[in-house]
């Protein structure tokens, strides 16, 4: 539940979830919240995954929040989508997800573009 002293404002233009397809499947992009950006960095120092695992990692998190039965290890997901799939995938993520807002603010305080300080 949330507070009620906080307001979340509805993001002009998103008025329904973003789709991703991989392979024959199309699996819908839910919006992050801080908690979610929390359990992803936690995520990533306990595993130590460096940052190409990581960002997979991000695709696969958000994915899955949306989508529980969506089930694909870090190297399944890099099989199953090809470069320009993969890049595709990662911009809807970033800007249905609220991630990309999340990363410009990361990247002019000096933190990795992902999670966390370099």
């Amino acid at each position: 539940m949330q507070p009620s002293n906080i307001k979340i404002k509805e993001k002009k233009g998103i008025k329904k979830m973003a789709k991703v397809k991989i392979g024959k499947e199309e699996y819908t992009i839910p919006r992050l919240n801080n908690k979610d950006i929390k359990k992803m960095e936690r995520y990533r120092v306990e595993k130590k995954l460096d940052s190409l695992d990581f960002d997979t990692y991000i695709l696969i998190y958000t994915i899955q929040k949306a989508n529980p039965d969506f089930k694909m290890t870090i190297d399944e997901f890099d099989e199953a989508a090809d470069a320009g799939e993969i890049n595709e995938i990662r911009e809807k993520i970033n800007d249905n997800s609220g991630l990309a807002k999340y990363i410009e603010k990361t990247k002019s305080k000096n933190l990795t573009p992902g999670i966390g300080k370099v």
